[in-house]
């Protein structure tokens, strides 16, 4: 395996996967850690792809339970399970839990950053912010999440509290913070994305 530079990775089995799923779902709890010391609270956000649409997440520290948008908006944002999982990101500023569809099977990984931020080698992680849909409030927010859409009628239930003025002028403000991780060839020298991972989801002001 051609492991990326500033990182580490632990493959997690389908029965990992699974007793992930049933936390992000409400069918366990977990008031430690979840394996091997992965602590629920090391993530904040979850981005699930399913057959039939786009679920977001936000994890609540109070409730210490995640909270779904196909709970809050059922109509538009489709529940997660392990018939309709495409892929699933469990994400914070630290470290990423992901798991996707591999056959009849599901499959995972724990990526966990590991460098030096003053590092300036060629290699060292690097951190993108990525525009995510919706110039305009469609429905008010409810219980942390906005519907959110654009004049195609394209729409998303974000897990942020959005106002109408955050649109104002057409702004796109939702953003998407993302992470890639590099591998150097010791032959060519040629550096390549051999990893990439999501830390933050937030409106720009």
């Amino acid at each position: 395996m051609n492991l990326p530079e500033g990182c580490k990775i632990e493959l997690l089995d389908s029965n990992d996967c699974r007793r992930i799923l049933d936390w992000v779902t409400g069918n366990e709890r977990f008031e430690g850690g979840l394996k091997d010391g992965i602590k629920a609270d090391a993530y904040a956000w979850l981005l699930a792809h399913c057959y039939d649409g786009v679920t977001w997440g936000r994890f609540d520290e109070e409730r210490k339970s995640w909270l779904l948008s196909s709970a809050v908006f059922s109509d538009l944002c489709p529940p997660v399970s392990g018939d309709n999982l495409l892929e699933i990101r469990l994400f914070g500023s630290k470290d990423e839990i992901m798991i996707w569809r591999n056959g009849a099977e599901l499959s995972g990984r724990r990526l966990i950053d590991d460098y030096d931020e003053n590092d300036d080698s060629p290699v060292r992680p690097h951190t993108e912010t990525r525009i995510l849909l919706g110039d305009r409030l469609v429905e008010e927010p409810r219980e942390g999440f906005s519907r959110v859409g654009t004049a195609a009628g394209a729409e998303q239930a974000v897990p942020l509290e959005c106002k109408e003025n955050n649109f104002r002028g057409g702004r796109w403000p939702l953003r998407l913070k993302m992470r890639h991780y590099f591998q150097q060839d010791t032959v060519s020298g040629v550096v390549r994305v051999t990893a990439t991972r999501l830390v933050d989801v937030f409106k720009e002001v």
